[in-house]
């Protein structure tokens, strides 16, 4: 999402987009988004958090590199590619509030919540601040490569590094992961929506 917000400029120059053109491609993020927020809870939920949130983050990896691609074929490919990873990243926030009930005592969970989600808003910093020395370095498509890339990274250090739950994470010790697990609450899985 950051990548766009930086590189539609050079890219509305290069392909004469008009400001219709330029907040249609920028909405087309959430067409996907809106498509996977309640999805992404009850996956979280059946599947785990952990995949959930691993898919999501390859998958808008994918959308992300991408993207230079789909603007070049044409404006319906680069719609498309744009509303994939809307779908990607609609699965990430209710996968990490599963993870966090698992993994932070309620009696610690808001503080949980904010330092990550601090880290999103550190990332994105970084991404408006890093985005335009490479786009005035390497040129537009830079960004879309790089910031893809380094997803593919995250899921490998995710996917060595990050337990699924407490009982799994082999740096706890004992009495710690004890403390955890009596004090998240555990609920069966949702398995429906209420009213829908």
């Amino acid at each position: 999402m950051v990548n766009m917000s930086i590189a539609i400029l050079p890219m509305s120059a290069e392909f004469n987009w008009s400001p219709t053109t330029v907040g249609l491609i920028q909405s087309s993020f959430f067409w996907g988004y809106l498509l996977t927020q309640f999805a992404g809870g009850i996956w979280a939920d059946t599947v785990g958090a952990k995949s959930v949130l691993a898919f999501g983050v390859v998958w808008w990896s994918i959308a992300t590199v991408l993207t230079p691609v789909a603007a070049n074929i044409g404006l319906p490919f680069l719609l498309v590619v744009r509303a994939f990873m809307g779908i990607g990243e609609g699965v990430v926030m209710p996968a990490m509030n599963n993870i966090l009930s698992k993994l932070a005592p309620v009696a610690e969970r808001s503080r949980s919540l904010a330092l990550v989600y601090s880290g999103m808003y550190v990332g994105s910093v970084t991404g408006l601040a890093f985005s335009p020395f490479l786009i005035h370095k390497f040129g537009w498509p830079s960004v879309f490569f790089s910031f893809g890339s380094l997803g593919t990274v995250w899921f490998a250090l995710w996917l060595n590094k990050a337990p699924s739950t407490p009982l799994e994470d082999p740096e706890l010790m004992p009495q710690e992961k004890k403390l955890i697990v009596t004090k998240c609450v555990p609920k069966e899985p949702v398995k429906t929506i209420p009213g829908v």
